[in-house]
């Protein structure tokens, strides 16, 4: 790929990558303080939702869940924004996470105060099989506990992975994949080789570049993936999952900015 061709393509996949709703935990061995995962939590209540499913705050302010997006279809993003709407006045606190994005949302974690013991609405979401794990673009991804959480409802084939669109694909099924470019999508298999550049990293998933899967990954990203023992060494030759939004390019591609959006199939999950 030439240079000209990438900062194209890297433009575009990066500007798509939305996140919906997310949840509410504690920071996992943090190597330096991560002001954005200890924000001060502040009373408010959800007044209403958008067409788009973010939330309205009584606050004033438009919000939506970090690190968690709901579903694209049918009858799973009913299910997840009924869910929501039934959480109208309830009284909670808000943590947001960084300021505004583009369409000026702030991203919050969210629980709510009238229980006996206080709610995540995240982890709601996520153990129902409403919602997926999804960090998109965030600086920080500071509930990892979503990722067991989700692997328990899929296991268990609860509400969006009792459906086979959302489970995850294989990368070794070309066809498969090109019929899901632009959706956010869930994918498993062997890294081949790696090509490390000096901007960016390249996990392959076979030969065939017309045709095969491949991930990018930043350079900043793959220093903290190195930095945490993730990196060449740990990865080549390993199963692995990812998570990302489906983009074509000689044959299928997506690039990762959070390196907790991979995860290690074989010998239990990659070093944090």
């Amino acid at each position: 790929m030439t240079g000209s061709i990438l900062r194209i393509f890297l433009s575009a996949s990066l500007g798509i990558v939305l996140t919906v709703p997310a949840g509410w935990a504690q920071p996992v061995a943090p190597t330096r303080p991560r002001t954005d995962c200890t924000a001060e939590a502040q009373p408010d209540r959800l007044q209403s939702l958008s067409q788009e499913g973010d939330l309205v705050l009584a606050s004033g302010r438009l919000a939506k869940l970090a690190g968690i997006r709901l579903p694209d279809g049918a009858p799973y993003r009913e299910q997840a924004i009924s869910w929501l709407q039934v959480r109208m006045g309830e009284a909670i606190v808000v943590q947001a996470a960084a300021g505004p994005d583009r369409w000026n949302r702030i991203s919050i974690r969210i629980r709510s105060l009238d229980k006996t013991s206080p709610f995540d609405w995240s982890h709601g979401l996520i153990e129902a099989g409403l919602a997926i794990t999804d960090a998109g673009l965030d600086e920080t991804f500071c509930q990892s506990e979503l990722l067991a959480l989700e692997s328990t409802a899929r296991e268990r084939r609860l509400g969006l992975w009792a459906d086979d669109r959302y489970k995850p694909m294989d990368v070794n099924q070309p066809e498969r994949l090109r019929d899901r470019i632009g959706s956010f999508v869930l994918v498993e298999g062997r890294v081949r080789s790696i090509g490390e550049r000096k901007q960016r990293t390249y996990l392959n998933f076979g030969g065939l570049w017309a045709e095969d899967f491949t991930i990018i990954i930043p350079r900043k990203t793959w220093k903290q993936m190195s930095d945490r023992g993730m990196g060449a060494e740990a990865l080549k030759g390993q199963r692995i999952r990812a998570r990302g939004i489906l983009q074509p390019w000689q044959g299928t591609v997506f690039s990762i900015v959070i390196p907790d959006m991979i995860e290690r199939l074989e010998g239990g999950r990659l070093p944090r």
